[in-house]
Parts: structure tokens; sequence; C-alpha cells
């Protein structure tokens, strides 16, 4: 998106035979993380190691890709925090995967499989939807949601002022009023330097703008989780409707006593990878 721009630094993992050599033919799971503050910026490669063996069992690259000011150990929160928005995000994933398409490693099939997670789940859904002839399958875990995101914020911060007021509080929002003029207020001046409940406003004048779901391009199995407990859960409703009024193949798992955190329950990462199993043997 810049001139300038830095190489953009991903993390490649390839499944391999008993005998150690790769795969003669498999698809890539691009697997997208969740939101980050600034305070607990780190390396996608921990992502990438969380579920790496439970992925090359079942046969699937995986591919992560790190964001500005991170290259494994070496971590510039500053320039992070500059360059971090959603569209900063999917712009440098569509870069490394126009770069597959265009030197492909030996043995990808050409298929992908999005696995996204929070707000990666947005970006997973946006990436299939762009590459929609190559994906396989798409997984957003508490990530798929209709909401724009001033509404999703907004549920999230009345959640929050039950949880924690004194948070609540800390940035002088009394009302949805208050809350409103703030968000237009980064819309105006768009800037890394200012902060609203840990994002810049950079980060939430991106967000604001980014544009809504094209769900008649959803024509690849989809699975989405979401818990009832959380903030989010009224936009994954609203997401679920319309793609399955667009007609989109989505299996939709409500878990009743699930708050935003999926890694929490091993029960939900079972049957997420059951699902995977049986989608990619199905093709």
């Amino acid at each position: 998106m810049e001139p300038n721009a830095p190489d953009i630094v991903y993390y490649l993992s390839k499944p391999k035979n008993k005998s150690g050599s790769t795969l003669a033919s498999y698809p890539v799971v691009v697997f997208c993380g969740g939101s980050t503050s600034r305070d607990d910026v780190s390396s996608i490669i921990h992502l990438h190691r969380y579920y790496l063996q439970e992925f090359l069992d079942l046969g699937t690259a995986v591919l992560t890709v790190e964001q500005w000011g991170v290259d494994g150990n070496k971590i510039d929160k500053n320039i992070f925090m500059e360059h971090y928005t959603c569209s900063q995000r999917l712009h440098d994933h569509k870069a490394v995967i126009n770069h597959l398409k265009s030197d492909p490693p030996q043995g990808w099939n050409g298929k992908l499989i999005f696995f996204g997670v929070s707000e990666g789940g947005s970006i997973a859904t946006t990436l299939a939807t762009e590459y929609c002839d190559m994906t396989m399958a798409v997984i957003s875990w508490s990530g798929a949601g209709d909401w724009p995101w001033r509404e999703q914020l907004w549920a999230f911060l009345q959640q929050l002022k039950i949880d924690d007021l004194t948070a609540f509080q800390s940035e002088g929002i009394t009302s949805r009023v208050d809350y409103d003029a703030r968000m237009d207020e980064t819309l105006r001046n768009p800037t890394a330097g200012k902060y609203f409940f840990g994002m810049t406003y950079k980060y939430h004048a991106d967000a604001l703008t980014c544009p809504n779901v094209d769900y008649s391009k959803i024509s690849m199995p989809f699975l989405a989780f979401a818990g009832a407990k959380d903030s989010f859960i009224a936009s994954s409703d609203a997401f679920v409707e319309k793609a399955k009024k667009a007609g989109a193949n989505v299996t939709y798992l409500r878990v009743l006593d699930m708050d935003h955190y999926v890694r929490k329950r091993p029960d939900i990462v079972q049957q997420t990878f059951d699902w995977l199993r049986r989608e990619i043997k199905s093709t």
C-alpha cells in the first residue's frame, strides 16, 4: 500500500509423508489471527505453531503472514501500530497469496482453505470471496459477523460496561452520543498517534469504512463457531442468516456456554478439525 513497503514476512509449513518427503499434492490453509493491542504485539509464528500438527496430520500446508514491524523475535511496536489496520492485513495476505500463485511451492494443488480467528475471521471471509475459485472451505472462530464496526464495537463496550465499569469509563464515554462523536473524530483524523480503547484512530477509521460482506461469493463450505455469551453473537446470527439467504453452505455452531475465546474449548477445536477432515475427503 506504500511505495517503500518492506518485504512481507510469512511462514509456510508443508505436510510430509512417512518417508519425510513433502506430499505430492496438498492444499494450503491460510491461518489468520485475531486483533492485537500495542501491549501484546508478538510474532504470528506462535499461532502458526499452535495447531500446526493438526493441520499437517490432515495433509495440508499452513501459511501465516506477519504484520509490519514484526519479524520473528524482532518487534518494533511503533511501526506495528503505525500500519495496523484490517485493510493492511488484507493487502499483505493478498500479496503473499498472489506470490504463491506466481511461484507455486512444489506439491501445492492450487487450493486454499481460509481459517480466521476473531478479527482474522473477517479477513478470512473477505479473502475467500476474492479467491472463491481456489477456495475449498472457510472456518471462522468468533469472527463471522455482519454488523458494521461502529455497532460491533458498541456492543463490546456495553458488555465491558457490565464486566469492568472502570475500563469503560476510562475513555470518558458516558453515552452513545459520546461514543458516536469519538468514532466520527477518528474519521476526521485517522492518525496512528491517537488511541481509542486500545486501537489507533487510524485503525478505527479504516474499520469504519470497510466494505460489507459479498454473500453471493460465499460459494464454498463455511464453518462458523460463535459463543452465545460473546458480545459479537447478534452480528454472527445476522451473518449466518444473510449468508444462508444468499444460498451459502454454512454450518453454524452457536455454543450456548461459550464466550469469545474458542481456544479454551478443546471440544470445539476437535469438532473443527473433524469438520475440516470431512470436507477435505469429500473434494
